[in-house]
This record gives structure tokens, C-alpha cells and sequence, in this order.
């Protein structure tokens, strides 16, 4: 987590706090594999339909 807060220039408790956030949005299975691909899935359809 201390990376990707570094890369993004926000504080480590920042990144902790929107991963509860997805987690919470999405479902605590949003990591999984079968459950990550729907999600690409889904954000790339969005982005194809604007």
C-alpha cells in the first residue's frame, strides 16, 4: 500500500480508506478473479457506450 500511495502522492491511510470504500461499493469479493474480469468487463463496456 505505501507504493501505490507514493505513486498516486496520497497518504498510505487514504489508500486503506478507498479500498474499504470499493469493498463496500462492489462486495468484498471484487478481487476475486472470476469477480475482477466482470468488473474490467463491465468498465471497459461503459467506456466503449459514452
Amino acid at each position: 500500500m505505501s507504493r501505490t500511495a507514493e505513486r498516486l502522492h496520497i497518504h498510505v491511510n487514504t489508500v486503506s480508506q478507498r479500498l474499504d470504500r470499493i469493498a463496500r461499493l462492489l462486495g468484498d469479493d471484487w478481487q476475486a478473479p472470476e469477480r475482477a474480469l466482470e468488473l474490467q468487463l463491465a468498465l471497459r463496456l461503459h467506456r466503449l457506450s459514452r
